[in-house]
């Protein structure tokens, strides 16, 4: 999120006609995996970033967990 906070975990990579990746599927909110709301965000809304030592990746995207609740629901 906009403050480093953890806000969803990255669900689904989604691709399009042509074979690139087109969209990222967060699950946002709930707790221990129940009550979450999965949405589908545009690839180009997501900085990813990996360490240069190591293997910890982490995707960051600048809004807030009550923005991104509010956005429809993914019905993959």
């Amino acid at each position: 999120g906009v403050s480093d906070e953890d806000i969803g975990e990255v669900s689904e990579l989604l691709i399009d006609e042509s074979g690139q990746i087109d969209r990222a599927v967060i699950d946002v909110g709930g707790f221990l995996g129940m009550g979450e709301h999965s949405i589908a965000v545009p690839l180009n809304e997501l900085q990813i970033v990996r360490e240069d030592e190591g293997d910890d990746l982490r995707v960051y995207i600048e809004s807030s967990q009550e923005a991104l609740e509010a956005q429809p629901e993914y019905e993959g």
